[in-house]
């Protein structure tokens, strides 16, 4: 597609004012003294700053990079909602720079907008960066992909949307965020409440971080943003898809993937403030690169439960630094869900967490639903599960591909716990609970013929899960004390699960 520049500004070669925007007809252009980059494209550069001979000069006389946002329109229509904000200056297919007018309101919910956020300088490399990829086909990544399950991605968001709202301000946002905490520390992770500053107030990130065993301080992330918004985004903002979706994936990684070992790191991270101009994952990414952390490569998750039957794709974006991540999760997701489309982006977007780590020169793609820009329910009221429960497999066959990509590249290791082989719960498991009826403590019987570790969990008929512990199994029988008195009367889904399945077990809990 041709990419197209605004005519609403005089475009002149020759030098601008400190402070002016304009584009370097080298996609390479790297920082210097007189100027920063702030976007790219195949063909040019952008940037902010004092401009030389053969640039072509967009707006001059900024006080920095303050005055501008880039934004992410769904449609021509999304140019008249601009105009509420500022005054566009360039445009790159979806992406628009605008010089603000105004300070950009919290919540902007515009039908034409996908999002906003500040222009930030971009480092990122003008050269692929390499990604070293494995022969043969992985046994035990294979046993991953088949444990990621449909009802688990479910109930994992509809338990994120009944907080009715996850916008970054509200209590909402900060009980998702205690409880993604408990999950993934019952997961037997470590895991990291990040608080960073935002608009007046402290959001926070959650990070989940499981040790490499050979290289711990080299690590891989699989992400995705906690917060949601809408019209009325401090009371209803169910966020189903955006990003309900995209956190379930990194919950259901994390929960698949912590009965396993890996070479590398992995760190499981949902980040609050996207919503309003990617704040959590830009403050991580930044942090990180003044540490010097070697991150190999992130996977972002954003959107993936909206696929009408031929549009059932996934949607890949990747900046140049990131051509071999791309092409890693191409091939790996072709070799372990083959049933899933996918498309790449001739134009990537930079509205999602992936563009912190392009900003920082750090390796990122975007897994994401091809009719994101068509998606009826996007920012909605009725951005719910049940309104997406029609194009499933679609988004089991998203997270699996994702899920596959970061096992197999964090390189998995075939031993589990004091070196034993791990064997999966599989459905010829026996999982027993008594009393059932139950009114207080359950005892939970777990039969296993060879060492084990897995994931003991208590969902509500609602998909709801109140209760989750990891648990070490030795072969024979295993008896696990849960509590059910604190939960109301009714039946309750009790799962076992690990690398290779689950087991479920119906109790029902009565008060006497």
């Amino acid at each position: 597609m041709k990419r197209t520049v605004f005519p609403v500004l005089a475009l002149v070669l020759g030098t601008a004012a400190a402070g002016g925007l304009f584009v370097i007809p080298d996609p390479g252009a790297q920082a210097c003294d007189g100027y920063v980059i702030v976007y790219r494209t195949p063909d040019h550069s952008v940037a902010f700053g004092v401009s030389g001979e053969g640039c072509r000069v967009l707006d001059s006389d900024a006080a920095g990079l303050g005055d501008y946002a880039l934004v992410t329109i769904r449609g021509e229509g999304g140019l008249a909602d601009i105009a509420e904000i500022g005054e566009p200056v360039y445009r790159d297919h979806h992406s628009v720079i605008v010089r603000l007018s105004r300070p950009v309101p919290d919540p902007f919910v515009r039908p034409g907008i996908h999002h906003v956020q500040p222009l930030r300088e971009n480092r990122a490399p003008a050269e692929a960066i390499p990604i070293p990829m494995r022969s043969g086909y992985d046994e035990i990544v294979a046993e991953i992909v088949e444990a990621v399950n449909q009802d688990s991605l479910i109930s994992y968001t509809t338990n994120y949307q009944n907080y009715l709202t996850r916008h970054s301000s509200t209590d909402g946002y900060d009980t998702a965020c205690a409880w993604s905490q408990d999950r993934f520390e019952g997961m037997g992770l470590e895991v990291e409440v990040q608080p960073f500053p935002m608009s007046g107030y402290t959001c926070q990130n959650v990070i989940a971080t499981q040790t490499g065993q050979t290289y711990p301080n080299r690590y891989w992330i699989i992400c995705g943003h906690l917060d949601s918004t809408s019209p009325n985004p401090y009371y209803d903002a169910p966020g189903a898809d955006d990003n309900g979706s995209g956190s379930a994936t990194v919950m259901e990684a994390a929960r698949i993937m912590s009965g396993y070992q890996f070479e590398y790191t992995v760190k499981y991270i949902l980040f609050g403030g996207e919503e309003q101009g990617l704040y959590g994952s830009a403050y991580y990414a930044s942090n990180a690169a003044s540490a010097g952390d070697s991150i190999l490569g992130v996977v972002n998750l954003d959107m993936t439960f909206y696929g009408p039957a031929g549009n059932d794709i996934a949607w890949l974006h990747n900046n140049t630094a990131s051509t071999g991540l791309r092409v890693a999760f191409q091939a790996i997701s072709d070799t372990y869900v083959p049933a899933l489309v996918k498309e790449v982006a001739s134009s990537p977007s930079s509205a999602s967490d992936h563009a912190s780590f392009w900003n920082h020169g750090y390796v990122a793609i975007l897994n994401i639903e091809r009719l994101v820009y068509s998606n009826p329910h996007y920012h909605k009221t009725s951005d719910l599960i049940a309104n997406y429960i029609q194009y499933f497999p679609f988004g089991t066959n998203m997270a699996k591909a994702s899920i596959a990509t970061v096992a197999y590249l964090a390189g998995p290791i075939p031993v589990g716990t004091a070196g034993e082989s791990v064997v999966p719960v599989s459905s010829g498991v026996e999982v027993r609970v008594s009393p059932n009826p139950v009114s207080g403590p359950a005892a939970v019987r777990v039969t296993v013929s060879s060492p084990a570790r897995a994931l003991l969990e208590v969902f509500d008929l609602a998909g709801r899960t109140v209760h989750g512990e990891q648990l070490v199994l030795t072969p024979g029988d295993n008896t696990v004390s849960v509590d059910m008195s604190p939960f109301p009367a009714g039946v309750y889904i009790l799962r076992v699960s690990s690398g290779g399945g689950h087991t479920d077990a119906r109790v029902a809990v009565v008060h006497r």
